[in-house]
């Protein structure tokens, strides 16, 4: 596709693009798309990203954020973006995804490094990444589906298949989480986050990561919602590693598909943060598991800053709740479970804390996976 861009304008073959600028948060719009081959004029109200022909576009005042023509991506990031990539020693773009939702429009891209991958919506705000994890979408072709963190979903002829689980997901199901995850997006963008992402363009981001000392393990077992109790046997196997190895049995810390199997009979599948409390003080009754403390629930509204106390004061990960799952969320309220064990903080060159994420062990078998601190809700801790 030929395509030039001129002041407050993109001309392509078929269509001339008129935009404007929201001064706020230094975004440019879409605001009429002129078809001057048959004469149609759309007026396109509000912050809308139009997507015509196989063209997205997104600009910004100090550059281009990110768009692709054909299906051939442009690979260059949004200025919060390459700044978080940055600071993370993450090197340089090698290929960017299209990630679609249930209307096969773009609703978010995933930047694969030289070193890592990151996840990002329209606007720009980084939903998940890793610098050391490889990206899910890695070696694969054609379209590709998101549907908020964690969930990476290619199409079948009819449906929505999970790319870790092998889950499937129908039109419907598909069409809800996508559309949640959207929501989150706008509302993500209207808070002072995207105020201060916008403003802290090449003002020397950097980071600070801190972690419990030991690494939890890489457990995948997970494929029939059972998320509560794996993230309940990886805390208990990272007790027994790191902390008190009385905590299992060694036919257990030896075995923990074993554990996960004990487990699943004490806690439920797709469970509240009563049902892992519950189901782990029974275990302990039944001598499955042992520990001094009691299971408890946070649930104050801050879960990232809970769990940067315990891996300050007790060097102890925490099971978090991650929202906006779309093979748990929806209509029903469930999520899906994951234990955190690391926290990243991101500042300006003012030393300013600008944007924060949670490190987690995602459950299919991966670390060093970091999560955007709203897309977070309860969590359970021992």
């Amino acid at each position: 596709m030929l395509f030039v861009i001129v002041q407050n304008a993109l001309i392509t073959d078929n269509y001339l693009y008129i935009l404007d600028i929201d001064s706020s948060v230094e975004i440019w719009y879409i605001v009429y798309i002129i078809n001057y081959r048959r004469f149609t004029i759309m007026n396109i109200k509000g912050r809308v990203l139009a997507m015509v022909s196989a063209c997205v576009v997104i600009f910004s005042q100090s550059s281009i954020a990110t768009f692709a023509l054909d299906n051939q991506e442009v690979l260059t990031l949004p200025t919060s973006v390459s700044d978080l990539t940055s600071a993370e020693n993450m090197g340089q773009v090698v290929k960017i995804h299209n990630l679609h939702g249930a209307d096969e429009g773009t609703i978010a891209f995933c930047a694969e490094m030289e070193s890592g991958y990151v996840i990002y919506d329209l606007s720009g705000n980084t939903i998940e990444y890793s610098p050391t994890s490889s990206s899910p979408y890695s070696d694969l072709q054609g379209d590709l589906y998101y549907a908020g963190p964690l969930e990476y979903l290619t199409k079948t002829s009819t449906d929505y298949k999970n790319l870790r689980t092998g889950e499937i997901l129908t039109d419907e199901q598909f069409n809800e989480v996508t559309e949640s995850f959207t929501n989150e997006s706008i509302k993500l963008s209207s808070t002072n986050f995207m105020s201060s992402s916008a403003s802290r363009a090449n003002s020397g981001l950097h980071t600070t990561v801190s972690k419990v000392s030991g690494t939890p393990r890489k457990l995948n077992y997970n494929t029939s919602n059972q998320c509560g109790a794996l993230a309940a046997v990886i805390n208990l196997c990272y007790i027994d590693d790191y902390k008190d190895n009385n905590c299992l049995s060694d036919s257990y810390s030896n075995n923990p598909r074993s554990l996960f199997n004990t487990l699943n009979n004490y806690i439920p599948r797709e469970t509240s943060r009563n049902g892992i409390i519950n189901g782990l003080s029974n275990a302990k009754k039944d001598k499955i598991c042992s520990f001094t403390s009691s299971p408890d629930a946070y649930y104050g509204g801050d879960s990232w800053g809970f769990c940067f106390y315990r891996i300050l004061t007790s060097n102890s990960p925490t099971i978090l709740l991650i929202i906006k799952h779309p093979n748990y969320g929806g209509k029903n309220d469930k999520n899906h479970w994951v234990l955190t064990y690391g926290i990243v903080q991101c500042f300006d060159n003012n030393n300013k804390l600008v944007d924060k994420y949670f490190i987690v062990n995602d459950g299919y078998g991966k670390n060093d996976i970091r999560i955007h601190y709203t897309y977070q809700d309860d969590c359970v801790y021992i």
